[in-house]
């Protein structure tokens, strides 16, 4: 048997964030926002889906609060929609990209 402490949330990023507003420190995100650029469903609008992420998250992170997310994007458009999305919600900052000059190995 393994014990676990704490909490377990199961959902879709691309709904919102479910969580009080000011209630985390900071954020970090691994590989996750790349997936919000995906229409899997005919329903999936990404603009709408990254927008209503990055608001909530921020909504639920506290004043002075960081977020670092790493993401591996499949085209500049991709890029160019994920930090304009953060930048509407409020997210201010920068892009790092590790190995500029490849065309396999963005992230």
């Amino acid at each position: 048997e393994r014990e676990v402490e704490g909490d377990l949330v199961l959902g879709d990023i691309g709904y919102g964030m479910p969580f009080r507003a000011g209630s985390f420190d900071g954020a970090i995100s691994i590989s996750a926002l790349q997936w919000l650029c995906q229409a899997d469903k005919s329903y999936h609008n990404p603009v709408k889906r990254l927008y209503k992420f990055f608001s909530t998250l921020y909504g639920c992170l506290a004043r002075g609060a960081r977020a670092v997310f790493q993401f591996y994007p499949e085209t500049p458009h991709q890029v160019d929609m994920i930090t304009q999305q953060a930048m509407k919600a409020g997210f201010t900052g920068g892009l790092v990209v590790d190995y500029p000059n490849s065309t396999r190995a963005k992230k």
